[in-house]
Order: structure tokens, then C-alpha cells, then sequence
């Protein structure tokens, strides 16, 4: 009987050495510029208590009713890998004692999430997020700037052509006006919606909001919307928000329809767009959620934070072809020719490693051709050729492989040679 074949789970894949390294320089520059911007980092663990999620995300949200990783633990305990960030962060916040710390507290995280849901594009059921939080200051300045710090990100990368959306969906004192005003109006037209919308009328009505379904798209048209609703504080909030975004000249468009898929969000939420098109335009957004915190056992403390997608982020920078190119400018390699050669060359590698300089080479080949063809191939600067004459000499040829010219160096000078080539 044959073997099956083993393979990825279907919506897991392989980060192969290339994309890893695209993957690096995007999180390299993500937490180079929040942590300018005050930022520390937080790990927490992909394994957590389910009822964290039950309770922080919201029972009839798709997430918790469809799409989580749970299952027992040999203790008897209900677990599940963490499909989103924010409440394990506000978790940790709690447990802590961050309460206690200067406020605001601003933490940035980066890592995977696990959602059981239709593999796609840009979305695995295995996704990494790189996400900020801010605890402890409900000022609308705060908002301004996180929206600021991911439109810089953007910026930095050279993306062009992203845009921003906003709304602000209220708070407790006025979302109830708005969420009797939407029942009633989708009850009314209830025959009209996708069958998906018809049943999250009573149970989530703001996720038809943000419905795909082009049945309830072609009602949501003279929908009311959340800004008409807005009780007079949220109203200065949202309108403070806007104000620091046009002081800073940040382009942006408000969408009545923008809500988010978690029921913790409140007042302003956004979500930044790239340039593909359908569902996996959207690049990452977030917004405030100034309850979660004292929802999951905390004392009462205003939050804001936001999370972008890598697996889209790395799809968009690879379309627009914005990522640097590999960095192979300050590499050598060290063929060998024959045994004698072989513990030489070795030796040669490890020392140029000690050192500081990157090295690679296959000392047990034979063959200089293919090691040649295969350093050409790897695109490093210089070649290393050592020999039997070489071994018996001292030396090394260093060849250039931008013009070919070699030159006999003293295997003793060669790790200083390349030191002072690359100024390392």
C-alpha cells in the first residue's frame, strides 16, 4: 500500500528563505518605527483560556461562532489557539499590574494567529499580524496619531496608492438609538438581504454593515448611518480626529458602512486599503475599544490599537515591487579544488565567520566550474580559490566576479583583505 503523501494542512504554508526574508525587512521596519515612536514589545502566548475569547471578542461574532481553534487539554481544560491579538494583549495588561505603570502604555506585537476559516489569498487559517495597543488615554490625539504611525509604515515601504477609510460607530450612550434605527430598517427590507444577513439581524446587526453579499450591498444604500446617530461626546471625539489628520494633511474617506468585525471596537474605526482588488485589498485597520479592558476583569481604561496583515502586506509590497532586493554585496565564497584543499578552505570559512565577514563555500565539491557557476548564481562579489598549489603556497586567488581579474593573497592576510574590502 502506497504511502499518502505528506503535505501542508490545507490554509498552513512554508515562509521558503526568500519570502522569509521580505517577511524580516517588513517586520524590521515595522518595529523600527514604533519603537521610535515609544512602543515596547509584548509576546504573549498562542494558547489561551477560551473563555478570553468568548468574552473579548463577542459570542456572535463569526470568529467565536465559526472560525476558533478550540479543543480540550489533558486537563480537562477548554484552549484555544488565539485567532486574534488585542485580547490577550489586554490580558496580559490586566495580569500584570500594567495599570499601575505610566499611562498611556504603548505596546507593539508581532506574531501568528490561527483562524478555521476559507484559505484565500493574503489569508491563511495561519497569519501573522503586526499590531499596536495604547492603554490608558481616551484622548481623540491618540487616535490621530496610531492612524499616522500606520500610514507612515505605509509610506516608508514606498507603497503607493493606499488609502484610508474611517467612521466612527458610537459608544454606549448612542449606539443603542442607532442599533433600534438599523433592526428596523433591515427588518423592513429583510426579503431583499443575502440569507447570511437575515440571520445576524438579531444576533450582530452592524456586521451587515460589512457584508460581501451583493444582495445586501444593494440594500445597504440608503441604510442609516452610525455618523447621523453619534451622541455629542463622540461626536467632538470623532471630529478631534479628523481635525489632527488634516492638520497633518493625511488623506482620508469616510465610510458610514466601516465597522469592524469584533464587538469590542467603539467611536473611531479604520481600516487602510492597497491596490488589489476584492476582499484582500484590505491591508490592516483597527480602532478604539475603550471597554475591553474592564470587560475582562480590568478597572475601567480607554484603549486604541490597530493590526496589518503580513501575509497581504508581503502580497502588495511584492506587486508593487517595493522590497529590497537580497544583500549580496558583502559575501565571499571559498571554493576548493581536491583534498588537500578541502581542510583549508574549511578552515578559511570559520575564520572569515569569527570575523564578521558572511562567508559560505562547499569544501567537500570537487570541480571549480560548478563552484563558480554556483557563486555566480548566489551573486557574491568574490570568490576564494584555494587549491593544491595553494594549500603548499600559503595563499589564495581572489577573484573579483564583477571582472574576473585574480590576485594571490597569503591565506594569513585574507581574513584582513576582505575585513578592509567591506569595511566591516
Amino acid at each position: 500500500m502506497a504511502k499518502a503523501k505528506l503535505q501542508t494542512l490545507r490554509g498552513m504554508y512554508d515562509l521558503l528563505p526568500e519570502a522569509t526574508t521580505q517577511a524580516d525587512y517588513l517586520i524590521g521596519t515595522f518595529r523600527r518605527l514604533v519603537e521610535a515612536a515609544g512602543y515596547g514589545r509584548i509576546e504573549t502566548p498562542m494558547l489561551e483560556d477560551t473563555a478570553l475569547f468568548v468574552r473579548g471578542v463577542g459570542t456572535e461574532t463569526d470568529i467565536v461562532t465559526k472560525e476558533m481553534y478550540t479543543f480540550e487539554d489533558r486537563s480537562g481544560n477548554s484552549v484555544t489557539m488565539r485567532p486574534e491579538g488585542t485580547a490577550g494583549i489586554v490580558r496580559a495588561y490586566i495580569e500584570n499590574g500594567m495599570a499601575s505603570l505610566p499611562q498611556p502604555v504603548k505596546l507593539y506585537s508581532v506574531g501568528p494567529y490561527f483562524r478555521y476559516e476559507r484559505p484565500q489569498a493574503g489569508r491563511q487559517r495561519q497569519y501573522n499580524q503586526l499590531s499596536i495597543e495604547v492603554f490608558g488615554e481616551a484622548a481623540p490625539s491618540v487616535d490621530a496619531q496610531g492612524i499616522i504611525l500606520a500610514e507612515r509604515y505605509f509610506r516608508t515601504l514606498k507603497l503607493d496608492g493606499v488609502t484610508l477609510q474611517l467612521n466612527s460607530i458610537g459608544d454606549a450612550a448612542c449606539r443603542p438609538a442607532y442599533r433600534k434605527a438599523l433592526v428596523e430598517y433591515l427588518t423592513q427590507n429583510k426579503s431583499k438581504l443575502a440569507e447570511i444577513d437575515r440571520d445576524r439581524i438579531k444576533t450582530n446587526p452592524l456586521r451587515v454593515l460589512d457584508s460581501k453579499e451583493s444582495k445586501t450591498k444593494a440594500v445597504l444604500a440608503e441604510v442609516p448611518q452610525t455618523l447621523n446617530y453619534l451622541c455629542a461626546d463622540c461626536q467632538a471625539h470623532f471630529a478631534g480626529v479628523l481635525e489632527y489628520l488634516d492638520a497633518m494633511e493625511i488623506a482620508y474617506e469616510l465610510n458610514p458602512l466601516l465597522v469592524r468585525g469584533l464587538d469590542y471596537y467603539n467611536r473611531t474605526v479604520f481600516e487602510f486599503y492597497g491596490q488589489r482588488e476584492g476582499a484582500q485589498a484590505s491591508l490592516g485597520g483597527g480602532g478604539r475599544y475603550d471597554t475591553l479592558v474592564e470587560t475582562l476583569g480590568g478597572v475601567s481604561t480607554p484603549a486604541f490599537g490597530f493590526g496589518i496583515g503580513l501575509e497581504r502586506l508581503l502580497l502588495e509590497t511584492q506587486a508593487a515591487g517595493v522590497l529590497p532586493e537580497p544583500d549580496t554585496g558583502k559575501r565571499v565564497y571559498v571554493a576548493s579544488i581536491g583534498e588537500p584543499a578541502r581542510m583549508a578552505s574549511f578552515r578559511l570559512i570559520e575564520e572569515l565567520l569569527n570575523a564578521g565577514v558572511s562567508a559560505i563555500g562547499s569544501v567537500d565539491r570537487d570541480g571549480i566550474g560548478g563552484q563558480l557557476g554556483r557563486a555566480s548564481k548566489l551573486g557574491v562579489p568574490y570568490v576564494i580559490i584555494i587549491g593544491q598549489k595553494e594549500v603548499q603556497e600559503g595563499t589564495g586567488l581572489l577573484r573579483d566576479m564583477t571582472n574576473n581579474a585574480q590576485e594571490t593573497i597569503p591565506l594569513a592576510s585574507m581574513v584582513k583583505e576582505l575585513k578592509n574590502r567591506f569595511g566591516v
